[in-house]
């Protein structure tokens, strides 16, 4: 089965949930490592620290055809919000957030 990450916020998430990517607190400290399955306790302390986002493997459902309409809008979003000409350290935030939602969507 095919999944994808997906960055939420601590409150968002439910038990049985499992981690993509390891929890590091503020100073890089790891908290808890990827492949872990959360619980509600798990989730309490999460929230408690003060940890904004976690990355979540999700069971991806989408066909092929909506994964590339989706790719296509966050792109389409990215050019309308960054349109016209720019600075150079624009244009690498542009590219910077472009690559961000072409990774988060896919």
């Amino acid at each position: 089965m095919k999944s994808r990450t997906v960055c939420f916020s601590p409150g968002c998430i439910a038990p049985g949930m499992t981690l993509a990517k390891p929890v590091t607190d503020r100073e890089g400290k790891t908290l808890l490592s990827a492949d872990t399955e959360l619980d509600l306790e798990t989730i309490d302390r999460l929230i408690r620290r003060g940890v904004e986002t976690v990355w979540i493997q999700v069971l991806d459902t989408r066909d092929e055809l909506t994964i590339a309409d989706d790719l296509a809008a966050a792109q389409s979003r990215v050019e309308k919000i960054f349109r016209g000409p720019g600075s150079a350290a624009r244009q690498t935030l542009r590219a910077a957030v472009l690559q961000y939602r072409l990774d988060t969507t896919k």
